[in-house]
């Protein structure tokens, strides 16, 4: 069992009260002996980062001090944000002093701009719970005295205690959490908590959860003990300062931004994971961005220069300098450094066989140079039967912005397509904005159709399509942004010479705008500009609102619209419901020859067959899709 925590014994002797392999020893006569964290290293100037250092005592009636970080900057009147840092080690180990943690806050304080303030709470087993958050707030408070009128150490006379975060690692997470807990319920007006960061934070709780039930059963047993160690008088493994889930003022949080960190290989991960479920639950009204890492518990502060941890510096960096140039509000955010961040939509679900329906699943890469992918689907008939299926051409939605073809919302519904409507499924993976901007989405969309195209004569590159698909009856489909690519999808099948037969689409809740109102589309409607501000964010270059590829009805090509058929579905609630509706008055009024066939969900708001796909009003539509995608 390959881990930070070792091999994860916990060892007894009659020599001794308790001893956790490899971190500490517990002897009948109270003494502890540490096998780690004892190491020191001095105060000073880093050399590298010309960060300056020094130990503080904050409170001499019990000893308690701390280290402190002063960035060098260019303007000596700057005032910098400041970071409180608690350092990790189960609440038993470790110190600020440490030569694990004093490189990792030279490096932050001089990347950040930040002020660090790395807290030397005392440590149980000597110094048991709740003293060790007791000094951590005191941390707190000596901070704020700061303030306007000056406080005692000069260099935080230069911190803006308004633009003030809390961090930490493990268990020094722990604390930045249980910090920002109190800080709710008693807020320090000197202070405005702007954000907490959470490294690898060490919960637990006394019912396993995720990979504590299997591969890291043996694990959670170990890492409990210092929790056992550390709070002996406390009410266990449910106590609310280690069990997230059982703090009835988990929405009372005092900050409106959270960082939470985890990592893949790390025993506490899904506790990491299970915090942001609370959070949401518990009605905190804040934002809370997750980061996963492809590593082991802590692994920054032992390989700081890898590849992994200057990521994670730099989400970091971005949530305390906050150099957000361009937002979308609860999608994505583009930082002056030109990093984006999705903030939704970037789950993914790996191909394969379906057990519930029989349906498979693979990814292929197609484009001539081989960087584009899709996921086929083909239904369980394909098993037994040698008839060729209709062939579904499906374009996910998002915005032009979020999700893929392996989300796992796409992937779940599209299994139930192929396997209710009978039929072979190309899920396309175009690239998404603002990285590749409108209209990036419809050249590789496009790129799709001309390589399913290849296998019109049975020989193309793919054998499942040789095999199983009759190109002689293809549909489009789509939902939101992907309802708009497939719309024009269609309208390029039909004025260029392409040998597929296109007998119809399918938009579910098409995204379409233009500059002038129509239907509930009051500017007084709460997502009016949202939906026009994502169509000028994915599409910089746009000539605007009424641009062809997002108003239909200024396309002069729009009944050249490649096939004979037309299903729109909209939702009741949904504010594309009357682009929808008059998407089939434009066919109409420019001359297209075929049938429109519209269909309105009552009450259901937009792709809402994504999120609930059981549903009654789900299934129905997916039945409407199965008989739109029907030969004939």
């Amino acid at each position: 069992m390959s881990s930070v925590f070792g091999c994860g014994k916990i060892i007894t002797s009659d020599e001794y009260l308790l001893q956790i392999d490899g971190f500490l020893r517990v002897h009948k006569d109270g003494r502890c002996e540490r096998f780690v964290g004892n190491k020191t290293v001095a105060a000073g100037i880093d050399p590298s980062t010309g960060v300056q250092s020094k130990d503080v005592v904050i409170s001499p009636e019990t000893n308690l001090s701390i280290r402190l970080y002063l960035p060098k900057t260019t303007s000596p009147n700057q005032k910098l944000p400041v970071l409180i840092y608690y350092h990790g080690g189960g609440f038993v180990v470790e110190s600020v002093k440490s030569p694990t943690y004093h490189p990792t806050l030279n490096f932050l304080a001089a990347k950040s701009g930040v002020i660090v303030v790395s807290v030397d709470y005392r440590l149980g087993p000597e110094y048991p719970l709740p003293i060790g958050y007791n000094d951590s707030w005191e941390a707190i408070k000596w901070v704020a005295t700061h303030g306007k009128e000056g406080g005692p150490e000069a260099w935080l006379n230069s911190a803006d205690l308004q633009k003030v975060f809390l961090a930490g690692d493990s268990a020094g997470a722990n604390i930045a959490h249980n910090m920002a807990i109190r800080f709710g319920s008693d807020p320090i007006d000197a202070i405005k908590l702007e954000g907490i960061i959470l490294l690898h934070p060490f919960f637990g709780g006394e019912d396993p959860i995720g990979s504590e039930c299997g591969k890291h059963k043996q694990l959670k047993a170990f890492t409990d003990q210092f929790w056992k160690l550390a709070n002996p008088s406390g009410s266990g493994l449910d106590d609310p300062l280690f069990n997230p889930e059982k703090n009835p003022n988990l929405g009372g949080l005092g900050s409106s931004k959270i960082l939470v960190c985890v990592a893949e290989k790390d025993s506490l991960r899904d506790r990491g994971l299970n915090y942001r479920e609370l959070m949401e639950k518990s009605g905190w009204r804040g934002e809370l961005e997750m980061m996963e890492s492809k590593e082991d518990h802590v692994f920054f502060l032992f390989n700081p220069s890898c590849e992994n941890a200057c990521t994670l510096h730099e989400r970091v960096d971005d949530i305390i300098k906050d150099d957000i140039i361009k937002e979308i509000s609860g999608i994505v955010r583009v930082y002056k450094n030109g990093r984006v961040q999705k903030l939704v939509g970037t789950d993914v679900i790996p191909a394969g066989l379906d057990p519930s329906s029989g349906v498979q699943s693979k990814d292929v890469l197609f484009s001539p140079n081989k960087t584009l992918s899709a996921r086929l689907y083909i239904p369980k008939s394909t098993n037994s039967s040698t008839t060729k299926l209709p062939l579904l051409i499906y374009y996910h939605g998002g915005g032009f912005i979020i999700e893929t073809a392996a989300s796992p919302i796409y992937h779940n519904f599209l299994n139930l397509i192929a396997s209710e409507s009978n039929v072979v499924i190309v899920s396309v993976d175009y690239r998404t904005a603002p990285e590749h901007p409108v209209p990036t989405c419809y050249q590789d969309s496009w790129e799709a159709i001309k390589w399913v195209a290849q296998h019109v004569n049975g020989n193309g590159p793919e054998q499942w399509l040789n095999n199983y698909s009759d190109l002689g009856h293809v549909f489009f489909s789509g939902d939101s942004a992907g309802a708009n690519i497939a719309h024009h999808m269609g309208i390029r099948v039909g004025s260029e010479s392409i040998k597929l037969n296109l007998q119809g689409i399918i938009l579910l809740h098409p995204y379409f705008w233009g500059k002038d109102r129509i239907g509930c589309e009051s500017d007084k409607h709460p997502w009016t500009k949202a939906v026009r501000d994502l169509w000028l964010f994915v599409h910089p270059d746009t000539s605007g609102l009424d641009d062809p590829l997002i108003n239909p009805e200024m396309d002069p090509k729009v009944a050249d619209l490649g096939c004979s058929r037309v299903l729109v579905c909209v939702g009741e609630k949904d504010i594309l419901k009357d682009r929808g509706w008059n998407y089939r008055t434009i066919l109409k009024e420019n001359g297209w020859k075929g049938v429109t066939e519209m269909w309105e969900d009552k009450g259901e708001d937009h792709v809402f067959f994504l999120y609930n796909p059981r549903a009654q009003n789900a299934c129905t539509l997916r039945n409407r899709i199965c008989k739109a995608s029907k030969i004939g």
